[in-house]
């Protein structure tokens, strides 16, 4: 308004005083003095016309202006078809485009995050400049029993949340029995940090992950006692015999079988009171192992179970180098055979490894124990002991693994038995990998399954 008040007072000022310089030079001279109102008239006219064109612009601005002042992005001009007014109007309808989209864009943006902080199964707490609680969720306000953001009442939640750094976050166990954890982060509000705090439950996860660990290690203790107590029994089934069939074989057949049954109850006494840490298996504790000793024991201790089932118990023991896995084979009855470059024989004295016995004589009965499962009636299990490289191989005729068996068999909890707990191979891998042996359980192509041990 005031510029176009300069535009017209100058243009009037100086009109004026141009007729008045007519008038007084050329008032004597009519045909002059008419010439000279008409170019000051015509001097007007233009004056007018450039008034129009530049006002065009300033309409535009200001009408623009408003539009921006009442948030009103809507607001678009048509092109007037001059080359400077046009450009300015492109400019300002891509302005008001770009500024529309921007603001549905924040809107939408706004409207999500609200609702994600609604929804949000954690509670959250966001904070003004100053610490003071100014929003919060409606689970941030059925964790903390009350709205904090509108009450100053005291919460042990509260007290933490406004102690809390930027970046911390802090585990909280209320009354002994809530647990909780708190994450403090920030974001942008008009170009300062605000504080906002992330309250977690924990109480349902923990208690949740304290019943699988207990019941894994429940499990895995069963599965234990029932491997070892029912090969103890099948043992003790076989001296239970009328008096009319005691001799002297069966008094040689006890004062065989009731030490290794006697042994095998001690080292599962053993191996479980090592499970009173109930996190992890404990580290082997090595000692010197005589393996002429174990397999035969196993054998021993199994071989009333492989009877019943009419299952056939082999060890032997295979000197020199092995070139491939072995397959043993009775010529004539001699309990010998060739085999690559070694030969099937008794195991030699004094065979001795490092290892933990106790965990060791746990993975042995495992192994066996799933052979004798899977073969199920008739077949034949080999425990055989080879020298070069130092092995103990678990072979059996039986049905075989399958490629599902294969690919989950020694995942914790993974079985293929109505009745199994999918514990025994899980319990045997950590053995091994602890004793930094590595091992094979396969099923090979002359149809043999076999479990390797190398040591």
């Amino acid at each position: 308004m005031r510029l176009r008040l300069y535009y017209w007072g100058l243009v009037i000022l100086w009109h004026t005083l141009l007729l008045v310089a007519a008038y007084f030079m050329l008032h004597e001279t009519y045909y002059w003095f008419i010439l000279a109102q008409v170019g000051g008239l015509l001097s007007l006219v233009l004056a007018y016309r450039v008034y129009r064109h530049f006002r065009r612009p300033l309409d535009l601005i200001n009408g623009g202006k408003s539009a921006l002042q009442d948030r009103d992005f809507s607001v678009k001009y048509r092109l007037t078809g001059a080359r400077e007014v046009d450009a300015l109007i492109a400019t300002y309808n891509n302005m008001i485009d770009t500024l529309r989209e921007e603001r549905t864009l924040l809107q939408e943006q706004h409207y999500f995050l609200r609702k994600l902080i609604e929804a949000s199964p954690s509670g959250i707490l966001i904070m003004d400049h100053d610490g003071n609680i100014t929003e919060t969720n409606p689970t941030a306000r059925q964790i903390i029993g009350f709205d904090p953001s509108a009450s100053d009442k005291e919460h042990p939640l509260l007290n933490a949340a406004a102690t809390l750094g930027l970046g911390e976050s802090l585990p909280l166990i209320i009354e002994g029995t809530h647990h909780y954890r708190l994450e403090a982060s920030a974001f942008i509000d008009r170009g300062f940090p605000r504080k906002f705090v992330q309250i977690q439950t924990l109480t349902g996860e923990i208690l949740a992950a304290e019943k699988r660990a207990y019941g894994k290690v429940i499990r895995m203790m069963a599965h234990e006692v029932n491997n070892s107590i029912g090969a103890i029994n099948a043992l003790l089934d076989t001296l239970s015999v009328s008096e009319a069939e005691i001799d002297e074989q069966w008094v040689a057949d006890v004062r065989e079988s009731l030490p290794i049954a006697r042994k095998r109850n001690h080292q599962l006494n053993v191996f479980m009171r090592n499970f009173a840490d109930v996190v992890r298996l404990p580290k082997p504790q090595r000692e010197r192992v005589d393996l002429s000793l174990l397999l035969p024991q196993m054998a021993t201790l199994f071989q009333a179970q492989a009877q019943q089932q009419n299952t056939r118990f082999r060890v032997g023991y295979l000197s020199g180098k092995v070139a491939e896995l072995p397959l043993l084979r009775s010529e004539g009855g001699s309990g010998r055979s060739e085999v690559g470059s070694g030969k099937w024989e008794v195991i030699p004295d004094s065979q001795f490894i490092n290892a933990d016995s106790n965990q060791l004589e746990q993975v042995l009965v495992n192994v066996v124990k799933n052979a004798l499962e899977s073969i199920g009636a008739g077949g034949e299990i080999q425990l055989i002991l080879t020298e070069r490289p130092r092995q103990i191989i678990i072979a059996d005729n039986g049905p075989g693994l399958d490629e599902e068996a294969l690919a989950g068999i020694f995942t914790p909890f993974f079985t293929s038995k109505p009745n199994g707990q999918g514990i025994g191979l899980t319990l045997v891998r950590e053995i091994l990998t602890n004793h930094d042996y590595s091992f094979s359980l396969a099923t090979d192509a002359d149809g043999w399954t076999r479990f390797v041990i190398a040591m």
